[in-house]
């Protein structure tokens, strides 16, 4: 079956069976590459969590504020 006689059936399914099919494929795919199917943990997905909690100090506004100091919103 080539993928022009596919894509019409894709675009029938429902949103839900649509991403279990991408659940599939990807499956499917990791298992061909030998590539693992596990997420990492957030810690490791974005270099900011390695600041989170490292500062120490009195109470300040920076956490209620810190919009208005990173983007200068008021």
């Amino acid at each position: 079956m080539s993928v022009s006689e596919v894509i019409p059936i894709i675009t029938s399914l429902s949103h839900t069976d649509k991403f279990r099919l991408m659940q599939v494929i990807l499956t499917q795919l990791a298992k061909e590459d030998g590539v693992p199917l596990q997420a990492e943990p957030a810690s490791q997905q974005d270099p900011l969590f390695d600041i989170i909690g490292i500062a120490e100090g009195e109470d300040s506004d920076v956490a209620r504020r810190h919009d208005a100091y990173l983007y200068g919103a008021s």
